[in-house]
Order: structure tokens, then C-alpha cells, then sequence
């Protein structure tokens, strides 16, 4: 099926061969109902996304107790094979479409649940573990690039912070109520309901999404707003270019990527030590709260929702005017919330005070969300989705490593001691942080785009 746009009208070839007329408004009118029920299905994945990964720290400690191991390993587990599967799912993403790659690998995340389930070793945890990270780092990549064919270039930096939004309301649900639910049915239960809804999620995606509007005789984004306006103006995207191709470009921008990749790294490696892992152990081994301690995790997830979807919005409308000087002021503002934790351990055994800095944990290290936006404005069109996916990697690169290390010196002993010696170590990968975002160069109107003409002669 093809279509073809004239003045008003849209032309669109049925599979038979037979050619139809439109209204603009009619075609445009179905596309913009429809382009938001391909969003919510794979959404809905994304949501599962951060529950599996937030699991670790709720019934962790129940696995452990069950079948032997460490919470450490479990954690550090999921984030390797997360990062590890980063570049392959921007190559599976690009030969065979978001439709089938979030199909089949929600599938695979489906079964590595339902292994955790009835698995009866630490070791079918551990590979029940890497499934459903392999599995769930499919998830991101195909939802951005749906995004980016159906949705305007303008709404971008809004949906992304919807998207990071919806991940963190299933933080939350992966916090208190998962707790809740757990103690209610037990931990193989939690993942076996967990594979029966991820299944589901991915027979979900495979009847309703699809890759491009054409597909459900539909015209692109840009051939219906230029129908509708009047205008001949065509897509300023670029051929298709090569991943690996386009991976070597963005690395290649210096100033315009590293400092934003590798202050991710350091911020998202402290968050995933706190909010993925350690956290509701923590309190619960320190201070003793309890079934309350993950609610701790749940005021940090709200505090991240409020910054992505308002930082997204203001960005949008220009009322953020520097994403750079945002960044640098919520990442110092979350070193100073980790100098809190740091110094204030094991001192302060208030409920609320601790509630209060899990939240501005979370507000605060919802700033560098801006890094995407930031870096994906530096490329052509043709690669900006892949400067995403670079930015991606580091992020789930920093949480791998904060895992392992963290791990290593908690293991099975839950310290004041050990906690302290973690919480000092993760306030150290603030501080630089903040230094580079100083570094990085944020784009300006006058700026050209980076690598415009590797970018055309590889499309060519």
C-alpha cells in the first residue's frame, strides 16, 4: 500500500490495486487516533520495563532467602545483559521494525519471568534474570523510533518525558504494591502473574502496532500536516545510515556527547544503587521500617515523574531556555541530596525526613532526562535516534557498574558500615558529574548540525 498527496486530498493504493481519495482532514484525523494507540500498547511494555527493574530491591531478599545467592549479583545480572542487548536492539529495531523486535522480545522477557517463577536454583534465577533484561532493553528503542514516525518533531521532548514518566509510575507500582502483593501471593507468584501479563503485552504489540502510518492506509506525519497546511515541504530526514556508522559519528562529537554520556553514567550508576538495589533494604536493615521502607521508593519515583513530564513540557515551549545550566543545577542539587544520605546515615531515624530526601532524590536526578533532547538536537534526523540510543548505553553501562561494586562491598552483610562506605562512593560519582555537564556544548540556533555530510554521503 502507497500514498500520494495533491492539494486537499490524499491518494492512497489499496494492496488490490485500486486507488481511493481522502480528505487531509479525515486521513490526519484517524492518524492522530490511531498513532496514540500504537504509543499506549508499547507504553504499556515500557511500564514493565522499570517494574522488573525496580523487582530486585521489593522480593530480592525473599529470592535469596529461597534459593541461595546474592541480592547483588541478581542486580548487577539484569544491568550488564541490559547494556549488553543496548546496541543490538537499535540493529534489530532498524532491519526488522519495532513491531516484530518489541513483539518477540516481550516474549522472551515472558519467559524468562516465568523461569524465575519455577525455577528452583539461584543459577535459573540468575538466567531467568538476564532473559528478562534482554527481553526489556528491546523495549525503549522501537518506542522512541514509533515516536519519531508518528508523532511530530515538535512533541518529542514531551513524549520522551511521558514515556520516562510511564516507566516510573511502574517504579512505583514495583515498590509499595508490589511489596503488598508479594506478601500477599509470594514471590513465584508475582513473576508467574508478571509472564502471564508480559505475554499478553507482547501478542499485543504484534495485532496493534505497526512500523509506519502506511501500513494502516494512512499517510506519514509530514504528508498529512503538509495536506493540511497547504505546503510543500518535505521530510528533512535523511536516508537510512548505518548503525554502527552512525554510532562512530556521534562518538566523534566530542564536547557535543561525551561529557552528557558520561555524567549520565555516573548519575544513573548512583540512582540504580539506590533506587534499583539497595534502598529498601537499606531502611529496613538500619532502621527497621519495614513494609514502609518501600514507600521510600515510591516517593522517589514521584519525585522523578513531576521533573520528566515538567521538564519535557517547559523545554518544549522554550520556558527552559538552557537545558545545559538545568542539567548542572538539578545534577548539583542531587549531589547535595546524596551528601545528605552520606553524612545523615544511620544518624537521623525519622520515617518522614528520610520519605522527604527520597523524594528530592528522585526530583532531582530526573534532570539529566534532558541529556537525550540535548544530544539527539546536535545530529541529523538520520542519526538522532541513534545519538539516543549511544546516550542510552552509558546509562545502563553506569548502573552495571554501580551494581557490581556496590555489590561486592555489601554482599551479604547489611551493614551500617558497608551502606556508608556505598552511599560515600556514589556522592564521589555526583561530584564529577556535575563537572562535565560544565564541559558539555549545548547547541544554538546558529549551531550546524554535527556530521551532516558523513551523514549524506552514508545514506547515499
Amino acid at each position: 500500500m502507497s500514498t500520494f498527496r495533491e492539494i486537499g486530498c490524499l491518494f492512497i493504493e489499496t494492496s488490490d490495486g485500486r486507488i481511493v481519495t481522502d480528505s487531509s482532514e479525515s486521513a490526519f484525523g484517524r492518524l492522530k487516533r490511531y498513532r496514540w494507540v500504537v504509543f499506549a500498547v508499547l507504553a504499556a511494555g515500557y511500564f514493565f520495563v522499570y517494574f522488573h527493574r525496580m523487582s530486585v530491591s521489593v522480593v530480592g531478599s525473599d529470592i535469596v532467602a529461597d534459593v541461595g545467592g546474592t541480592i547483588g549479583v541478581l542486580s548487577s545480572v539484569y544491568f550488564w545483559t541490559y547494556t549488553a542487548m543496548q546496541i543490538p536492539c537499535g540493529l534489530l529495531t532498524d532491519r526488522f521494525g519495532p513491531r516484530a523486535v518489541s513483539s518477540v522480545f516481550l516474549l522472551v522477557a515472558s519467559v524468562g519471568s516465568l523461569l524465575t517463577s519455577f525455577g528452583d536454583s539461584f543459577a535459573a534465577m540468575v538466567v531467568g534474570k538476564m532473559l528478562i533484561a534482554a527481553g526489556m532493553a528491546v523495549v525503549y528503542v522501537p518506542l522512541m523510533k514509533l515516536v519519531s514516525v508518528w508523532f511530530p518533531k515538535r512533541d518529542y521532548a514531551v513524549l520522551s518525558g511521558i514515556v520516562i514518566a510511564v516507566g516510573n509510575v511502574g517504579a512505583i507500582a514495583a515498590s509499595g504494591p508490589l511489596s503488598l502483593l508479594a506478601d500477599a501471593v509470594g514471590w513465584r507468584d508475582v513473576f508467574l502473574i508478571l509472564g502471564v501479563i508480559t505475554m499478553v503485552l507482547a501478542l499485543a504489540c504484534a495485532l496493534v502496532i505497526r512500523d509506519h502510518p502506511s501500513q494502516k492506509g494512512l499517510p506519514s506525519m509530514e504528508e498529512a500536516e503538509m495536506a493540511l497546511n497547504g505546503n510543500d515541504e518535505g521530510d528533512d530526514s535523511a536516508g537510512k545510515v548505518p548503525v554502527l556508522k552512525g554510532l562512530r559519528i556521534v562518538a566523534s562529537g566530542g564536547r557535543r556527547f561525551w561529557p552528557c554520556a558520561l555524567a549520565y553514567f555516573l548519575v544513573y550508576g548512583a540512582i540504580m544503587v539506590f533506587q534499583g538495589t539497595w534502598a529498601i533494604k537499606y531502611f529496613n536493615s538500619v532502621y527497621g521500617f519495614a513494609l514502609s521502607a518501600a514507600w521510600m521508593i515510591t516517593a522517589l519515583g514521584i519525585g522523578k515523574i513531576l521533573t520528566t513530564v515538567a521538564i519535557g513540557a517547559l523545554s518544549t515551549r522554550g520556558i527552559i531556555r538552557s537545558k545545559k545550566n538545568a542539567m548542572i543545577a538539578g545534577t548539583a542539587a542531587f549531589a547535595i541530596v546524596w551528601a545528605v544520605i552520606f553524612f545523615f546515615a544511620g544518624e537521623i531515624d525519622s520515617y518522614w525526613f528520610w520519605f522527604a530526601v527520597s523524594f528530592l532524590f528522585g526530583f532531582f536526578g530526573g534532570f539529566m532526562t534532558l541529556s537525550f533532547t540535548s544530544v539527539k538536537e546536535w545530529y541529523p534526523i538520520a542519526i538522532a535516534g541513534t545519538a539516543v540510543s549511544a546516550t542510552n548505553i552509558f546509562l545502563f553501562l553506569g548502573a552495571s557498574v554501580g551494581t557490581t561494586v556496590s555489590g561486592w562491598i555489601i554482599g551479604k552483610t547489611y551493614t551500617l558500615e558497608n551502606f556508608s562506605t556505598v552511599w560515600g562512593l556514589m556522592l564521589a560519582f555526583s561530584i564529577p558529574a556535575v563537572i562535565l555537564l560544565l564541559l558539555f556544548r549545548e547547541k544554538t540556533d546558529d549551531d550546524p548540525l554535527f556530521g551532516s555530510e558523513e551523514v549524506r554521503k552514508a545514506a547515499e
